[in-house]
């Protein structure tokens, strides 16, 4: 028996431990790596590497082979400069694509403009993403981010660079060289741009002493221009770095002057707003990826305000996506991009939104022929009602029977006055149960239909927060952006009016404080809906239209039926009482 115990408490104790491991202790944090200094230090760190415990991101790291590492090792050596190679002057070098225009700086061998041709900004100008803050510190896209002490990226990034313009195989190549032979170094920057593509590939090298730097890539210092007010909130400026499983985020308006790193070992990297997205492929080369905020404060008549700066830095990345967060455009660089369409934050019911949008879109395309999107939310919410309405009449003819049992169900709780009592409730319990039983009625029948729809409209309220497709589309009148508020709050009110008359409708067991309740969460329904999307009080103000109908005839059916039956109860009893008489 002693034995038994003994080994009991072994197992015991490997189970505890096992589990306090597991979850409690400290997991040992990945750092991000130095710049490659010398050879031989990028030799060493090849032969100490020691085969650690399996993460959820290996995968990523693991696709960086023997030969890859020897060919980095062999590449970070070269002769050195012989002569000066750079231009006399500083030029712009424009390029368009089916896409987009873009505009490229000898300078640095910067992104000085990208103007998407399909969308505009909320002024309805061309929508650029290259934001025109960029000239208050000159720091433009695809700049090396100036953050050693020696001032070589700095240097490199005010250095006129020779071009030369290639189009090769229907892709455009731009090749950007700056040697310099006092200090020995060796710049290139290679974009390569497809003509349906919004994404750049992008090759480089640094070559300083003979040594191959790691390139530190800059984006920034905001995205989108000329955003409404309206849209502040939704358009908030961040990076969210995929590791294989999880996005890390970093909101840039929460963050004061600060640079911090994220790490190494991700998938890609977004520096985004809502709507639009720069995302950098970051599993070629471990980038490191980093961001930096400046804060700056600024006198706007007598109110001071102040102006954030914020940049992500990529060290060594591949190829970069510049453009919008639409599902279509998203798949078609998945190949590159890992599980890219996670960019697009849905929320806890993404594949309801999901569903959703694709319903919406097909209303939108197929049947309205992409006349009004308003509309197309209009029909969709129409066919939804007319699919949900079995649920609705069986949520309906169940709360009809339980409100029949109300008077019987009053009577017992009467029976059972002291409800502290466990021996009273339990018995009462049982006798409600018993009620339930022999009337044949579910108590959850009437909550579990309503409960099903919450996800629903949950799903299309995250879908017409960050789905594009829904920017700058129009209703009628007044409603030009159904991704906005609705500007005169008609929606919102009529939403609340048709909410309060819903409650009027349906017959309710509530009494007092519970009855008096049921009116006043319309109006804070109401109030909390004002400064949401008007596409999401439309289609909660054209459910409610469709639910007046429903209810109506759910009054007609089956409340009044249920009506009767009680009278014919009634009426029977009565003379069973007379003749017994």
């Amino acid at each position: 028996m002693d034995t038994k115990k003994l080994i009991l408490a072994i197992v015991l104790s490997v189970v505890i431990i096992s589990v306090y491991q597991y979850f409690f202790m400290p997991k040992p944090e990945t750092r991000p790596q130095g710049v490659k200094a010398t050879t031989r230090v990028v030799q060493e760190k090849k032969d100490q590497e020691v085969p650690t415990e399996k993460s959820s991101t290996q995968h990523i790291s693991e696709i960086f082979s023997k030969k890859q590492e020897k060919e980095q090792v062999t590449q970070s050596i070269s002769e050195p400069v012989k002569e000066d190679l750079k231009a006399s002057q500083k030029r712009d070098i424009k390029v368009e694509t089916d896409l987009f225009y873009a505009v490229f700086t000898n300078k640095g061998a910067g992104l000085k403009s990208l103007i998407l041709k399909k969308y505009r900004d909320d002024k309805q100008n061309p929508l650029d993403l290259v934001s025109k803050k960029v000239e208050k510190f000159g720091l433009y896209p695809f700049y090396f981010f100036p953050n050693e002490k020696n001032g070589i990226f700095d240097r490199i990034n005010n250095s006129l660079f020779l071009y030369k313009k290639f189009n090769n195989n229907g892709k455009k190549e731009l090749i950007f060289q700056y040697e310099d032979k006092i200090s020995n170094l060796n710049v290139q920057k290679k974009f390569i741009i497809s003509n349906n593509s919004y994404v750049i590939d992008i090759k480089y090298k640094i070559i300083k002493n003979g040594v191959s730097m790691d390139a530190p890539f800059v984006f920034g210092p905001d995205l989108e221009n000329n955003i409404s007010k309206d849209r502040t909130m939704q358009a908030g400026l961040k990076i969210g770095a995929y590791n294989g499983k999880d996005i890390k985020s970093v909101n840039f308006s929460k963050l004061k002057t600060i640079k911090d790193s994220l790490g190494r070992y991700f998938s890609w990297a977004a520096y985004e707003t809502t709507y639009f997205s720069v995302i950098f492929e970051t599993k070629v080369n471990n980038s490191l990826i980093e961001y930096s905020v400046i804060k700056e404060k600024f006198n706007e008549g007598k109110e001071i305000k102040n102006e954030l700066y914020s940049y992500i830095i990529v060290t060594n990345p591949g190829k970069v996506y510049l453009g919008p967060k639409d599902e279509n455009e998203l798949s078609k660089i998945a190949g590159t991009f890992e599980d890219v369409n996670k960019v697009i934050e849905y929320g806890w019911f993404g594949s309801i939104a999901k569903i959703m949008q694709k319903g919406i879109n097909f209303t939108y395309e197929k049947i309205l022929n992409r006349s009004n999107y308003g509309w197309a939310i209009v029909l969709f919410t129409l066919l939804l009602k007319l699919i949900l309405f079995p649920l609705t009449y069986t949520s309906s003819v169940s709360m009809a029977k339980m409100q029949t049992l109300q008077p019987k169900m009053k009577a017992l709780k009467k029976k059972y006055k002291n409800q502290k009592d466990p021996e009273q409730r339990k018995a009462m319990n049982a006798e409600m149960m018993a009620l339930y039983k022999k009337e044949k009625v579910n108590p959850a029948g009437g909550c579990l239909p309503m409960l099903l729809q919450i996800p629903i409209l949950w799903g299309l309220f995250r879908l017409l927060a960050v789905s594009i497709n829904v920017r700058h589309e129009a209703w009628i009148f007044w409603i030009k952006d159904l991704s906005l508020k609705d500007p005169l709050y008609i929606l919102p009110i009529l939403m609340g009016i048709t909410q309060i008359i819903i409650q009027k409708m349906t017959p309710s067991g509530g009494e007092g404080a519970q009855k008096k309740m049921m009116y006043i969460m319309p109006v804070v329904i109401t109030f909390v809906v004002m400064n949401m999307a008007s596409g999401l009080t439309l289609y909660w103000f054209v459910s409610n239209l469709l639910q007046l109908g429903q209810q109506h005839i759910i009054n007609e059916k089956v409340h009044k039926k249920m009506k009767e039956e009680q009278r014919n109860k009634k009426a029977t009893k009565k003379k069973r009482g007379a003749k017994s008489k």
